[in-house]
């Protein structure tokens, strides 16, 4: 009681710092078993027909290194359809070529001197009108699969009553500076992986998903908004989440490799999925980000009784044990998933991440108006 007493105003907010790391802890376990749930979803019996569908927009070079992973995956069935968005280079000179050596490939073209804002939804439409198969699985042609049974592992969680696969992503290992990168990538997945188990569907991912052509008719596609580029993957997601089943898919068949890692590329993917997350509704938004408020406080408070109080060496402690709790849990997760552990990455980004994420929540209100 003498102590208690002694430390007057500053007591009450000691309260509040041991239950911000209690709930903190509460919350990044919570989230690391979701994360590393065994259950998984595979489909027996015949195998169902696939449609891959591309768009690209001036990405020859894209088209000539990446085309072929795609075109040559161990599927008994299945088709791809590029549609090349306005292209004024030498896509549809490399598009016929890889027609040649490819029966299985098909192609459409909107042409540059269309008027439209946008193209990328009216691109993704065409598409899945031109698909000859239920199951429609989508990716960039700036991205690579990392196996040849990707199509074959995303359509096995395909029951019949699922209406959305959402795979993983990530930028491609080239040297320490791309970890940064790759750690919010993962942080990404994970927090699409904890909002699905929570059955919030406002999470999509335009490099690596797939969803059924019968649903996207049914819901008319992007019929009530074809001109913005944002949302061709999330909209999808809340839109066929009325329909059916929404799944994450784990398995590292099922991963895709992303290239283009320069800087704009970079914020451009920060920038996207801030101006995303802005749509949202605000249950989703507070769900999604509570976490990272409650770790922003603790953090917060306790550097400030670190700096001008004597308790210093108490509170020293539990910053330590809070790294050390995330630290482990994150790299469990990355083991857990097949990924390259990120042990210096994930202690940089844990002492320093909430800065990155203000800076690029900040950043994305202005750069917002070139998705819409």
């Amino acid at each position: 009681m003498e102590f208690w007493s002694s430390l007057g105003y500053q007591g009450y907010l000691l309260v509040l710092l041991g239950t911000l790391f209690c709930v903190h802890l509460f919350l990044i376990i919570g989230r690391g078993r979701t994360l590393v749930s065994k259950k998984k979803f595979i489909i027996t019996g015949s195998q169902e027909g696939v449609s891959v569908i591309l768009t690209c927009a001036n990405k020859a070079e894209f088209l000539e290194k990446n085309l072929e992973a795609f075109l040559t995956q161990d599927y008994p069935e299945y088709e791809v359809i590029v549609v090349d968005e306005c292209s004024e280079d030498e896509t549809q000179d490399v598009l016929s070529e890889f027609q040649k050596k490819y029966p299985h490939l098909k192609t459409s073209r909107i042409f540059p001197e269309t008027k439209f804002r946008r193209t990328k939804k009216i691109a993704i439409n065409i598409g899945v009108l031109a698909a000859r198969y239920d199951i429609l699985l989508f990716s960039e042609i700036h991205d690579i699969p990392e196996s040849d049974e990707w199509v074959k592992t995303m359509a096995s969680y395909f029951a019949p009553d699922t209406a959305v696969v959402i795979g993983y992503s990530n930028y491609a290992a080239e040297g320490e500076k791309n970890n940064v990168k790759r750690y919010f990538r993962f942080l990404w997945f994970w927090k699409t992986v904890t909002l699905l188990k929570k059955g919030i569907y406002v999470t999509g991912n335009g490099n690596n998903m797939g969803y059924r052509k019968k649903y996207y008719l049914e819901r008319r596609g992007f019929s009530g908004n074809t001109q913005e580029y944002i949302g061709y993957d999330t909209q999808m997601v809340c839109e066929l989440s009325r329909k059916g089943k929404v799944k994450a898919v784990k398995e590292p068949k099922a991963r895709v490799v992303m290239e283009g890692q320069s800087k704009k590329t970079w914020k451009d993917d920060f920038s996207y999925y801030y101006a995303t997350k802005r749509r949202w509704s605000v249950p989703a938004r507070m769900c999604s980000s509570a976490d990272f408020f409650i770790e922003t406080g603790f953090y917060l408070l306790a550097f400030y009784f670190v700096i001008f109080t004597s308790l210093y060496k108490y509170v020293a402690v539990g910053i330590i044990l809070t790294f050390l709790i995330d630290f482990i849990v994150i790299n469990v997760c990355l083991r857990h998933l097949g990924l390259r552990k990120l042990f210096l990455t994930s202690f940089t980004v844990n002492t320093f991440g909430f800065i990155y994420k203000w800076y690029y929540s900040i950043y994305s209100i202005f750069t917002a108006k070139k998705w819409r």
